[in-house]
């Protein structure tokens, strides 16, 4: 109920109730039939609803990539019947997939989940929907990237292989899926992509992610068919927690050191949101099979999910490679069999290896080898550089201040006592210090390779909880959970008060002492209390364990202050980005829409979202986006080509000039010369509209004398070509 509340603030009721019939019986009842029947599966609620999500999702997507091959996009649904079908037809199979669930949750702990969930939802729905819906109607209220994505799934919904909308003539070697996945949900639904993708479809993705981070947790907490650990009541929403607002504890009044929670990225980078379920999901998968590989079935399912995540996001594969890589070399350092690490590991690399030659085309996107450069890119370098050029010593306190940052969120990973007895656990280790060290070894443009880390930081929330549990266990009381609790508020009041108290401070040490101190008064005085209560266990495992907790629950202050403050909010959040349509020129793009062929070409003269003399901002992507047309040239950025170019000049990507010179002035003359000869070079080029941006700049007005007015707006016209 209280996801449908979330989503029907934005989105009309009838679309809401589509969506999620779709979803339900769509997606996640076929995949629950595979989920259950080829993994045989069945532990609890929350387990069945997400993987079966995730799995059915990627059924959907590797079906929707068959049939669109051969232009059936339309009836890429075909799939869900059959397997239904399958699901009851047959007395055995509906015996292994229709059974109940073995360990059902104890209510304390789904309620504990229900909350951790809600409270993660909820601060996406502020800092996601609520500031950029509605969307395309007022020009200061936009995000780029959006319109970005929302063009490609566009190219999804006709086009095979996709191409870049906005501009003509270039490929798109590029993680793709979630653009494929969103085609096939619009095709399905009939749902608009503008509301598909601003409104609804991150909340299934981010509601499932939250889950699986919650059921890896329950993996190490709770055996089958044994007791459960004292902490698996609360060590799992807590992970939530971590994992989904947590992930780095900020010290500084004015700056953030990075935000690297699932919540962060969730809603403004869907392709992280649905890679980010299948890494999970892969993790789950791999931990049964390293544990014992029966049923041997579930490689299928991992088979599986590790195509869906090739091409949705590059950073998935090499993290699972990296997990079990540590584990082939851990067992192989104990002279245990290493043939599960081994498949596993193989599945990855080849997987990977695939996705390089098939779906990116051998295209890095920019990606570079370039130690520490991170250090260079997050804002503490800036903020103490001096001089030109690079400044070693201000690189050395950035990278010195954002581990420390990282580290404390998840210290709980040094607690995990005898980590290489299980092989779970290394798996976890190999992917969280991979995506870290990738992460670090790494440049690309827009910081992009930290999301190597984002993906590996939900890993490392979940060891942290576990360093946690088994602190916490040493303390032999089953009331561990009080301590925790009292620890994890007085340690966000701490974080809350120190960084209040950093206003005015200019370096980076005196914010971080007032921060460590306030997190050690916090474990101080639990353990102090702990002991003054008489309760079981030594006074300095009660001091680790409370200070881990007020570590992990300190990092969640920035965020959740910029729910109630404006300065937290541009600080965590950003701004509120520009450079998008008003309402009047997001409607004549979807009049284009509607009266438009779908091959027909269209030339326009907006190109920058920002132009300052000669430089031009070209990340202009939502007239593509809104109708759905290839247009000649409208942006330039995010393209393959945009990217070669600037690993080899050293420039931004974003703000490169157009390559194709002659193709840009012949777009441009139509706008602000026309002529007969003018205007045929655009027919000879395949051009039939012309959409007139006037808000871009001026329009000759003899334009009209030339080509056919068919539709004017406040902001736009458009123009068909004789």
């Amino acid at each position: 109920m209280f996801c449908l509340v979330l989503l029907t603030r934005h989105a009309p009721v009838f679309d809401v109730l589509k969506f999620t019939a779709f979803v339900a019986f769509g997606v996640t009842l076929p995949g629950l039939v595979l989920w259950r029947l080829i993994g045989n599966y069945r532990r609890n609620l929350p387990e069945d609803l997400a993987a079966s999500f995730a799995v059915g999702t990627a059924a959907q997507l590797i079906v929707y990539l068959a049939s669109a091959s051969v232009g059936l996009q339309r009836w890429s649904w075909v799939w869900v019947p059959v397997v239904l079908v399958i699901g009851v037809a047959d007395r055995d199979v509906r015996e292994r997939v229709w059974r109940r669930v073995e360990a059902p949750l104890a209510p304390l702990t789904a309620w504990l989940l229900a909350a951790a969930c809600g409270l993660v939802l909820f601060v996406m729905q502020r800092k996601g929907p609520d500031r950029f819906l509605p969307a395309y109607t007022d020009p200061n209220v936009s995000y780029s990237d959006m319109a970005f994505h929302q063009a490609l799934a566009a190219s999804a919904k006709a086009d095979v292989p996709i191409v870049p909308l906005w501009v003509a003539g270039e490929p798109m070697k590029y993680h793709t899926f979630f653009h494929q996945v969103s085609a096939a949900t619009s095709w399905g639904t009939g749902i608009d992509l503008t509301t598909l993708l601003y409104s609804l479809i991150w909340l299934p993705l981010a509601l499932a992610g939250f889950a699986l981070v919650f059921v890896l947790t329950q993996r190490f907490l709770v055996k089958p068919g044994g007791q459960p650990h004292p902490a698996a009541t609360w060590a799992g929403p807590l992970a939530v927690v971590v994992a989904g607002i947590g992930g780095t504890v900020q010290p500084l009044h004015d700056l953030a050191l990075g935000g690297i929670s699932m919540a962060s990225s969730a809603y403004l980078s869907p392709t992280q949101s649905l890679g980010m379920l299948y890494a999970l999901l892969i993790a789950v998968l791999a931990i049964d099979l390293l544990r014992n590989d029966r049923p041997r079935s579930r490689w299928v399912l991992l088979i599986l999910i590790g195509l869906a995540a090739s091409g949705s996001k590059a950073t998935v594969l090499p993290l699972a490679a990296c997990g079990f890589g540590l584990v082939f070399l851990v067992r192989l350092a104990t002279r245990r069999s290493t043939r599960t690490a081994v498949i596993g590991g193989l599945i990855a690399f080849l997987l990977f290896v695939g996705s390089v030659i098939a779906i990116f085309g051998g295209e890095s996107s920019g990606l570079q080898v370039k130690v520490a450069e991170l250090f260079v890119q997050l804002p503490p370098y800036a903020a103490i550089r001096h001089g030109v050029g690079i400044d070693r010593y201000a690189q050395l306190v950035s990278a010195a201040a954002t581990l420390l940052a990282w580290g404390l969120a998840v210290v709980g990973v040094v607690f995990v006592r005898r980590f290489w007895r299980d092989p779970g656990t290394v798996y976890l280790v190999g992917a969280g210090v991979g995506g870290l060290v990738a992460a670090v070894l790494t440049s690309q443009p827009g910081i992009s390779q930290v999301y190597f880390y984002r993906t590996a930081f939900p890993f490392l929330a979940v060891l942290s909880c576990i360093g946690l549990a088994q602190l916490a266990g040493k303390l032999g009381d089953r009331r561990t959970g009080v301590l925790v609790g009292v620890a994890a508020g007085l340690g966000f009041l701490g974080c809350v008060l120190a960084r209040a108290a950093a206003d005015g401070f200019d370096d980076v040490k005196g914010p971080f002492a007032l921060t460590l101190g306030a997190l050690a008064i916090a474990a101080v005085v639990v353990a102090a209390g702990w002991r003054i209560a008489r309760r079981s266990g030594t006074v300095v495992t009660a001091f680790l364990a409370a200070l881990v907790a007020a570590c992990m629950i300190g990092a969640t202050t920035l965020p959740l202050a910029g729910l109630v403050s404006e300065q937290a909010s541009q600080i965590m959040y950003g701004k509120v980005g520009f450079g998008g349509p008003t309402e009047a020129e997001a409607d004549a793009a979807r009049w284009l829409k509607e009266n438009s062929g779908a091959d027909d070409l269209v030339a326009t003269n907006a190109h920058c979202i920002i132009k300052r003399q000669d430089v031009c901002d070209s990340r202009h992507f939502w007239i593509a986006a809104l109708s759905e047309r290839q247009l000649l040239v409208e942006g330039w950025a995010y393209t393959n080509r945009a990217n070669r170019i600037s690993v080899t000049t050293g420039k931004n990507p974003s703000l490169l000039p157009y390559w194709r010179e002659d193709i840009l002035a012949a777009n441009d003359a139509a706008f602000l010369a026309p002529s007969d000869f003018a205007i045929e070079r655009l027919r000879r080029l395949g051009v039939r509209w012309l959409y007139a941006d006037h808000r871009a700049g001026e329009i000759a007005p003899t334009l009209k004398d030339y080509v056919r007015l068919r539709h004017a707006t406040l902001d736009a016209t458009i123009y068909e070509i004789r």
